[in-house]
């Protein structure tokens, strides 16, 4: 009986799986009418097409289903993005596009049906609708430059139509031609130099600006003043900067000195600018005149140093783009960056593989510069909000080792993958959209919510050695690099964060009550908690005599913490059962530091200008308790800033003179150094900071309250004659006359 039995066929009753069709899909047209799409058998086009003698066609792709609830798959996303960042910790997973240039550069073929969503999405990101306003604004030659909707400018343009009294006035960005030579300006140059002339300054260059006849002009005396500033760059400001190597550097400094004919013109432009960096924390009073000879000769020099593929004019481009950074001239600083990293590109900085054949010491320097010059370009797109010219920074490329500048073990590494952090807080969107919710912002899956994860997770892993507790138990030789590094921690929490914060203290203050999207609100509590910690450490790095007011970004970070801290207190203002002490205790103590370090006769002119906003903020701050006007800002692109009176010893300015911005014939003008125009807007004043700088003071423009975008011209660059460029006539630098004596013992700067 059991032999007759049939043997049960398993899943008998299912249909098998190379016959089950699904439903037929629709045509375009009956998707678009949102109706069914009837086709007769036998029949290549549907009932309606017939009808109305339409073609028939399905081109657009079947809507896939999801199986499983929303939180399965946030929490699945969650696991793979984990996973990702376990196995590449520098993988962008911010974006779509960030994940698909990932597989791209790792060989991962991607499924078609992605790639085509790739394309489609690209086509629909030039929805003008979906769009932020982006701004032309003029620089001082009446040209436009462009500047995102995510920029330190549109932000702190927005903070002040928030909590503005009165008719606001837009920043003054851009003045008069940085090279205008009129008799005002002559005048108090001649004036300028005699008051500070000094029997043991370093004074009058020849006539002549042949850098060859200067270097063999060099008198043994003055060789003290030259090895003083190069002291004074290495142990001052090459732990900030380290684009070069020391050793390397001096064997080719006592090279120059034996033969300062036959020397490289990248190496000299390098020296150059070592000079005019060092002159600013040194003690050794200079000429005017001096100065402005040296950049003078660095722009000689630049030419044929761009002309070059080479590590050495990588580092001269570098050290030339923080100069004019730092003078006024941020946007000749922007494009020798860019020129900087092309070189960079051209001679495989980029990678590790390129360099197989290199000593271990040559390929330490290569990762280094590049580190440097990805952290230098990175911090300009934080501010302007502009493209960068360098993705995936540490995709092919190790971190530099912490011998090379006798560092804390694994700072180095802690400090590069900081910086590649923000990198991608400047590829994710800053912005809420006008018509995006902000969810999309700040949601658990948001491109913003995963770089802060990303950021707490290298805070917890850093070894107890990093964290900012261990900064009083560190030596002194370590604490700059340890403070520097989680300033700049604190400062891209604030740059990530501080969107949400300014959306939270508009709707507090427009409509009385506070956000509803909890989202939202933590992150803008992030922020307020960056710019506290922010400014805690500025305070501290000044108390343990760190604070650097002349070269680094240590000013640039105290007015983002003093932005953060103003809106923090427009949010507790109008909270209640909240204490705004401490904010407004910080804030104040940041506008006395900023005063302070003012009337350091050595500050810069792009970091006065950035000091100068500070007590500005404090002073809107204390305006708080008055009701706050909203109004829009008007127009007047000829007046100046408004500034506030400062909390003691108030510095006061001359009225600008009225002027229209103007279109200059590209052959006129050149870029001068910024430091020679007149500009010094209030009387002297004894300076409190530390007591070892001179009495001589250098100007700075102050004609710009927030950022500088000039566009100078192009005369003295003589690129109709490069043969005269690129011959002996640069082959030497800097004569330094007269008497090299310095004022006191021999310190390398300022403490």
């Amino acid at each position: 009986m059991s032999s007759s039995t049939p043997a049960p066929t398993t899943n008998s009753r299912r249909v098998p799986l190379d016959k089950r069709k699904r439903t037929e899909t629709s045509c375009d047209k009956c998707k678009s009418r949102k109706q069914k799409c009837r086709k007769e058998p036998g029949q290549d086009a549907c009932r309606y097409c017939m009808v109305h003698n339409i073609e028939c066609l399905t081109t657009q792709p079947r809507k896939k289903r999801l199986y499983g609830s929303v939180e399965g798959l946030g929490t699945r996303l969650a696991l793979l993005e984990a996973l990702v960042k376990g196995l590449l910790p520098e993988a962008d997973v911010s974006s779509t596009d960030a994940l698909r240039q990932l597989a791209t550069s790792h060989g991962i073929p991607l499924p078609e049906s992605v790639a085509a969503q790739g394309d489609a999405d690209h086509d629909h990101d030039h929805d003008p609708d979906g769009d932020d306003t982006v701004s032309l604004l003029p620089d001082q030659q009446g040209q436009v430059q462009y500047i995102g909707p995510a920029s330190s400018f549109a932000f702190h343009l927005k903070l002040r139509t928030l909590v503005g009294r009165g008719p606001l006035r837009e920043f003054v960005l851009f003045g008069k031609n940085a090279a205008s030579t009129s008799p005002e300006a002559t005048d108090h140059l001649h004036h300028h130099a005699h008051h500070n002339h000094h029997p043991h300054a370093l004074s009058n260059p020849p006539a002549s600006l042949d850098p060859a006849t200067a270097a063999a002009q060099l008198a043994p005396n003055q060789r003290p003043t030259l090895e003083l500033l190069v002291r004074t760059f290495f142990d001052r400001i090459h732990p900030d900067i380290p684009v070069l190597h020391e050793p390397s550097f001096r064997e080719a400094y006592d090279a120059w000195l034996a033969d300062p004919r036959n020397a490289d013109p990248a190496w000299l432009c390098t020296f150059t600018c070592m000079l005019l960096l060092a002159r600013r924390v040194a003690r050794v009073s200079f000429a005017e005149d001096q100065e402005r000879l040296w950049w003078h000769r660095v722009q000689k020099l630049l030419p044929g140093v761009i002309f070059t593929s080479s590590v050495t004019a990588v580092q001269a481009l570098m050290l030339a783009a923080l100069h004019l950074h730092n003078t006024n001239h941020r946007d000749a600083c922007w494009n020798l960056t860019g020129a900087a990293i092309r070189i960079a590109h051209a001679i495989g900085l980029h990678q590790d593989s390129v360099s197989a054949g290199s000593t271990p010491l040559a390929k330490e320097t290569r990762r280094m510069l590049w580190w440097v010059l990805y952290g230098f370009e990175t911090m300009q797109i934080s501010s302007y909000d502009r493209p960068s010219a360098m993705e995936m920074a540490g995709a092919k490329l190790r971190y530099p080792s912490d011998k090379i500048i006798n560092g804390s073990p694994g700072i180095l590494a802690a400090y590069c993958r900081l910086t590649a952090l923000l990198g991608t807080v400047c590829r994710a969107p800053r912005t809420l959209k006008p018509n995006a919710s902000d969810e999309a912002y700040v949601g658990p899956l948001s491109p913003a919510a995963s770089v802060l994860r990303d950021l707490g997770r290298w805070k917890e892993t850093l070894p107890q050695h990093l964290q900012p507790e261990a900064i009083d138990a560190t030596p002194p030789a370590s604490r700059r690099s340890l403070v520097t590094m989680h300033s700049l921690h604190h400062y891209t929490m604030i740059v990530l964060c501080r969107s949400a914060l300014l959306a939270r203290a508009s709707t507090l203050s427009k409509a009385g009550t506070d956000s509803t999207n909890p989202a939202l609100i933590a992150m803008a509590d992030a922020c307020s908690e960056a710019g506290r910690d922010l400014a805690q450490l500025l305070l501290k790095s000044d108390h343990l005599g760190v604070f650097d007011p002349v070269v680094s970004f240590d000013v640039w970070y105290m007015l983002a913490s003093s932005s953060a801290l103003v809106l923090d207190l427009v949010c507790l203002n109008k909270l209640e059962g909240t204490d705004m002490s401490e904010s407004r205790i910080l804030l104040s103590q940041l506008a006395d530091l900023a005063q302070r370090h003012r009337r350091n006769p050595y500050m810069p002119g792009t970091l006065e200008k950035f000091a100068s906003l500070v007590p500005e903020l404090h002073s809107m701050a204390d305006s708080l308790a008055s009701p706050v006007r909203i109004s829009e800002p008007k127009t007047e692109s000829h007046e100046p800033l408004l500034q506030p009176a400062l909390p003691t010893q108030p510095l006061t300015q001359p009225p600008t003179v009225p002027h229209m911005y103007h279109q200059s014939p590209p052959a006129v003008g050149s870029y001068m150094f910024a430091d020679d125009m007149q500009s010094r807007g209030y009387p002297e004043q004894p300076y409190v900071g530390p007591a070892i700088h001179p009495t001589g003071r250098y100007d700075r423009n102050t004609q710009m309250h927030f950022m500088d975008f000039t566009i100078n011209n192009m005369s003295e660059w003589n690129w109709h004659d490069m043969s005269s460029l690129l011959g002996d006539g640069v082959s030497g630098v800097p004569n330094i006359p007269g008497d090299s004596h310095v004022h006191g013992p021999q310190s390398t700067g300022p403490n």
